[in-house]
């Protein structure tokens, strides 16, 4: 019909739910170590990373410092702290592949020898270092995985994956 409206709107990418998942442990044993690594992982999800401006709040630093690339084609709206449409509009600009792997779980541990530790009164003894969520591999601009505030496929107010490292001894006595 020549007019550009609602009515071309045309779906984009996928649902904000991943298609699929997936999970891949890998571990070993060696005189007396353990060392095992686990990765977890989606794919087929498209992701919407909404910026609270937006909503009458302000991360300005984040948006302006996205919000220009050289080279690029195009037209865009001016950057404004309110207008008409309330930024609102139907686009693709905010959305990513949301697919993603991350180095879930590792650890490497070790046993100290039996006949050592039955001298002081022990069953066992194991030290260890483990860690979550240490490495991501995504196009996402940031680090929000799957933790959704707003449900959808939205991450506004999403609060990102913590990383944690633990060190440690398991005594049995």
């Amino acid at each position: 019909d020549g007019i550009i409206d609602g009515n071309d709107t045309a779906p984009y990418g996928y649902a904000g739910t991943p298609q699929n998942t997936y999970n891949a442990t890998i571990g070993v044993d060696w005189k007396g170590f353990t060392a095992f690594v686990q990765f977890y992982g989606v794919n087929n999800v498209t992701r919407e990373v909404a910026f609270p401006t937006f909503h009458s709040s302000s991360n300005v630093a984040y948006v302006e410092g996205v919000y220009w690339t050289k080279g690029e084609g195009g037209e865009m709206p001016l950057p404004r702290w309110s207008n008409l449409e309330g930024g609102g509009g139907s686009g693709t600009r905010y959305l990513f592949d949301g697919s993603y792997v991350r180095l879930k779980n590792a650890e490497i541990n070790y046993a100290l020898p039996v006949n050592m530790i039955k001298r002081i009164g022990l069953k066992s003894c194991r030290v260890f270092v483990n860690g979550n969520n240490l490495l991501l591999w995504t196009k996402m601009p940031d680090d929000r995985e799957s933790n959704f505030a707003t449900g959808g496929n939205s991450t506004l107010g999403a609060y990102p994956t913590v990383k944690r490292f633990n060190l440690g001894v398991d005594i049995t006595l």
